[in-house]
């Protein structure tokens, strides 16, 4: 009996060589396409060691330097400062006159021991000395004596002396004509030891120099 020559067998023989040739071909084709595909990623860790990152500058701090504040020269010629109390003219005795020299000039016309009476809150009764002072308008204009202030003071250390509001005080008020003198009393309280050496201020208007009297009232 005949064999056919075309069996299962041979055919699966003959196929064994053609798939053997297409598994190389694709395992070839996947050597290929690993060879050319493996360094070419993208991970950002793997960048080549020159590469540097790029960030956006800071802008420095900035330090501002506050310059030092000039000296302030000290203030040259009269003042303008009201508060400033007056310069004192040169002191004089007790029975000498004294002079502004705008064309006022003031004198010492008495100092009288007396007990005074204090009339009012703060005022004591008491050895006082009460003062009597000429005022004699050497100007052109009329003087106004509102602003008539008199002190009196003890000693070197110049101890204030209290004034004291006695019926017998009469203080500069109103005006002086030009040419004219007027008179004003002030009465202050002092111990009869303390009289030995007075000063008498009068200063006349504010601002003005203020006249000086010194010496011993007995």
């Amino acid at each position: 009996m005949n064999v056919p020559s075309d069996t299962p067998t041979t055919r699966s023989s003959k196929r064994r060589p053609a798939v053997a040739a297409v598994l190389a071909v694709v395992a070839a084709a996947l050597v290929v396409l690993a060879l050319t595909t493996g360094g070419s990623g993208s991970d950002p860790a793997a960048a080549s060691p020159g590469t540097a990152t790029s960030a956006a500058p800071t802008a420095a701090p900035t330090t501002v330097v506050l310059a030092p504040a000039a000296d302030t020269p000290a203030p040259t010629g009269p003042t303008t400062d009201a508060d400033e109390p007056p310069a004192n003219l040169a002191p004089v005795p007790l029975d000498q006159p004294a002079a502004v020299g705008d064309g006022v000039t003031a004198r010492v016309v008495s100092l009288d021991a007396v007990d005074a009476t204090g009339v009012g809150p703060g005022n004591v009764t008491g050895p006082a000395l009460r003062v009597t002072v000429a005022l004699t308008n050497g100007k052109a204009d009329a003087l106004p004596l509102g602003g008539v202030a008199v002190d009196l003071a003890s000693g070197p250390e110049l101890v204030p002396a209290s004034p004291v509001n006695d019926p017998a005080a009469a203080p500069f008020s109103g005006t002086v004509a030009a040419g004219g003198t007027a008179q004003g009393v002030y009465v202050f309280s002092i111990a009869a030891a303390d009289r030995a050496d007075v000063t008498l201020s009068v200063g006349y208007e504010a601002g003005a120099p203020v006249l000086v009297f010194t010496g011993a009232a007995s």
